[in-house]
């Protein structure tokens, strides 16, 4: 499981903090029009009709999307090789104790084991293809999908004001075609801000979703 948490927000507020590894200055596309921009933000589907249909937001998109991409491959191989280290090194120590115990058994003297036949069977080593219960099963996945510490990918795209370039972009991020098992947050921090009242917003707004999960109002 990797989470990518994409947020939105304008150069206005200042910066992200802590910044994002990733980060995108929607500046230099072109603005929509003030009719649009009056009374919609990035959530509202029809301005982002209008930006979808804009070269270089579209080449950004694009842009954006493979990174992305490439950073969630880094970050599972990164587990999985994390994992594989783990199994390995669980293996290496069984192997060392059952050396020790080969040891073991050929400093028993032959009378010993003569005379107390039965004890020496109980102690004795299995033979080839008898189950000890005590191997680790070759069935389980050396990534294992529930790890506590999820990775994550930290996306910032950014404009003047955070309500519509940017807000669009990462809307338009969420609803793209991610791997299966990748988690994506949308994070508009200053989509609900009013620049006349010092920065002051309502609230953050925020929202998740799994990939495959209509969760996203369309306007």
């Amino acid at each position: 499981m990797v989470r990518v948490t994409i947020y939105s927000s304008g150069a206005h507020y200042g910066p992200l903090k802590p910044a994002a590894p990733l980060r995108y200055d929607m500046r230099n596309v072109t603005n929509p029009p003030r009719q649009l921009r009056g009374n919609m933000d990035g959530r509202s589907k029809k301005l982002r009709d209008h930006l979808i249909n804009d070269k270089d937001f579209l080449a950004l998109l694009e842009t954006i999307q493979n990174d992305i991409l490439r950073e969630i491959e880094r970050l599972q191989k990164l587990e999985c090789g994390k994992e594989v280290q783990v199994q390995v090194g669980v293996g290496a120590d069984k192997e060392v104790d059952t050396t020790h115990e080969i040891q073991q058994s050929r400093e028993i003297p032959e009378q010993e084991c003569s005379k107390d036949a039965d004890s020496h069977d109980k102690g004795r080593l299995p033979s080839d293809g008898e189950d000890t219960g005590d191997e680790t099963s070759t069935n389980e996945s050396q990534c294992d999908p529930d790890n506590e510490n999820e990775p994550t990918v930290v996306v910032n795209c950014f404009c003047h004001l955070g309500r519509h370039r940017s807000a669009s972009m990462v809307e338009e991020l969420a609803r793209l075609k991610w791997p299966v098992g990748t988690d994506i947050e949308v994070i508009h921090r200053d989509i609900d801000k009013d620049r006349r009242s010092s920065g002051k917003q309502k609230k953050v707004a925020k929202s998740s979703r799994m990939r495959g999960d209509n969760g996203f109002a369309e306007d």
